[in-house]
């Protein structure tokens, strides 16, 4: 514990003076002077107490910090576990450089993006909310150094023309890191690492940087992550290669010469070094709710599932305006009526499968485990997925707002055309596609599941009636039946919106850690 020599009181690192501060007196010491006054050697092991968390097993260490009263990993509320431990540092370390309310208002900002952003985390989350945690991560050098042959293509007119083009990388890579803990998870890690320029801002490791924080120890096998600083080092190099070729105008596929560069390629572990990261977690039922900033440069990660009622009302309101809109400007027939209903219950079946299908995706890939090597293409097309959902997070809800704009733009189109066809014909003919298309969709979903979905089940039916008393008219062209089928289908759509409402908040949550049992490399 480091001591206010002015008054005796705690004295903790403040992040914009990149001291240690006294939190009564307010008298700062730098880190030479709290190591000099604490006659610490470089390197040596000291005492820390190791909080663990009774839920789930995670653990963390802490300095001049009281005991947590909930776990950042896991979110439950109990008292963590408290011993004394000894803590082994790493060399390095980069020191907090944005401070808690920093953090918290670019959360706030994120949750602003979205209207629709669940409710609970505007009222429950504070800026008390996010603990500051120093992650360990492992740091490599790697090198790639040889040729291979890459493919590329150019559009000319009508033609598509072919070429292979003979590359030379002679690259080194310094600091690569993949973090070292087993607690926290692979992608969120990935999502929000220190890419560029780590090595100028780490500084030699002093317990006084961790003076009122906590520190995850480095507890996976360095040797697990060698693949992927190999992974990094080709991904780099072609980066950095591509740009210098001649004929910028070729599009380039490099995924056999990523392969070729494997054998080609050499890492080696260089060390620890530990990160520092604003952590914070949210328990919802048995899932939990993640956000976590980079407290380097600024990258944040966070869960943010949808309120549904307050997007059933943004929905209710959209409706009203556009049954408004069609009631006023066009003639519709009962035929038109249904057949909407049946393209707005195909686009929600098709949501609603592409939701399951990236689900799905999500729980089977894998990131590294242990004595498994790693595919260099699947590694990359992995790191590029992370880019692109990091990127759809920094404008959450525009593109949102924007196809529901759009949608309703294309449906009043569409229906001003249908609405000036008499041929019934017509209405038959899509009403009998429609069928086809949504039986398609939903039919699968009987074979991997022993239930269908009563959303799903409903759709499909009305759709079935529908398409019958369009083919055989048994009701003599009556409009009653026509909107009791129309009612029908757009009940089921509105239980495939909630369903797909579901899926997608369960996608933007986690499962709850159990870190007894886990042996590293967490699902990416």
């Amino acid at each position: 514990m480091y001591s206010c020599p002015g008054c005796g009181a705690q004295m903790l690192f403040d992040i914009p003076s990149q001291q240690l501060k006294c939190g009564r007196c307010d008298r700062q010491m730098s880190i030479a002077e709290a190591d000099e006054k604490e006659a610490r050697h470089a390197g040596g092991s000291f005492g820390m107490e190791l909080l663990t968390c009774p839920t789930c097993g995670a653990g963390i260490h802490a300095l001049n910090t009281s005991a947590a009263a909930f776990c950042s990993y896991c979110g439950s509320s109990v008292m963590l576990e408290k011993q004394e431990a000894e803590y082994d540092p790493p060399e390095k370390i980069i020191p907090f450089m944005i401070t808690r309310e920093e953090c918290f208002q670019k959360y706030q900002e994120m949750l602003k993006g979205s209207f629709c952003a669940d409710h609970r985390l505007k009222e429950h989350i504070s800026a008390d909310s996010f603990r500051g945690i120093y992650v360990p991560y492992h740091t490599y050098n790697a090198t790639v150094k040889g040729s291979a042959t890459i493919e590329g293509h150019e559009n000319k007119s009508n033609a598509t023309y072919y070429y292979k083009t003979q590359i030379k990388l002679n690259h080194r890579y310094e600091g690569i890191m993949h973090d070292a803990s087993r607690e926290m998870p692979d992608n969120i890690s990935e999502s929000i690492s220190i890419a560029h320029g780590a090595q100028e801002k780490m500084v030699p490791f002093s317990p006084a940087y961790l003076s009122g924080f906590y520190a995850d120890v480095a507890d996976t096998d360095p040797d697990l992550y060698v693949p992927y600083a190999k992974s990094e080092a080709i991904r780099k190099g072609l980066e950095d290669t591509l740009p210098t070729l001649e004929d910028d105008d070729l599009s380039y596929s490099t995924s056999e010469a990523e392969k070729a560069l494997t054998s080609k390629t050499q890492a080696e572990y260089t060390g620890d070094a530990l990160l520092p990261v604003w952590f914070m977690s949210m328990k919802t039922g048995r899932r939990v709710l993640y956000a976590v900033q980079n407290a380097v440069t600024g990258e944040m990660w966070a869960d943010i599932p949808m309120d549904i009622p307050r997007f059933a009302l943004v929905a209710l309101v959209l409706a009203a305006a556009l049954f408004a809109l069609f009631q006023n400007y066009l003639a519709l027939r009962p035929e038109m009526v249904m057949i909407a209903a049946m393209l707005l219950a195909a686009f929600a079946q098709w949501a609603v499968n592409a939701r399951r299908t990236r689900m799905k995706e999500k729980e089977m890939m894998e990131a590294v485990i242990q004595g498994e090597t790693v595919d260099v293409r699947d590694r990359m097309n992995k790191m590029k997925r992370l880019e692109k959902r990091v990127a759809r997070q920094k404008n959450h809800g525009i593109f949102r707002y924007l196809g529901i704009f759009a949608l309703g733009a294309c449906s009043c189109l569409a229906l001003n055309i249908l609405s000036g066809l008499d041929n019934i014909r017509i209405y038959r003919y899509a009403s009998i596609g429609l069928l086809v298309v949504i039986g398609m969709m939903v039919l699968p979903l009987g074979e991997k599941r022993s239930k269908m979905p009563i959303g799903c089940l409903i759709t499909l039916a009305a759709v079935a009636a529908g398409a019958f008393i369009m083919a055989f008219d048994p009701f003599h062209s009556a409009d009653t039946p026509v909107y009791i089928v129309t009612l029908a289908i757009m009940a089921g759509v509105i239980l495939e919106c909630l369903e797909l409402l579901r899926l997608y908040n369960r996608s933007c949550s986690n499962t709850l850690p159990q870190f007894e049992s886990h042996q590293g490399g967490e699902l990416l």
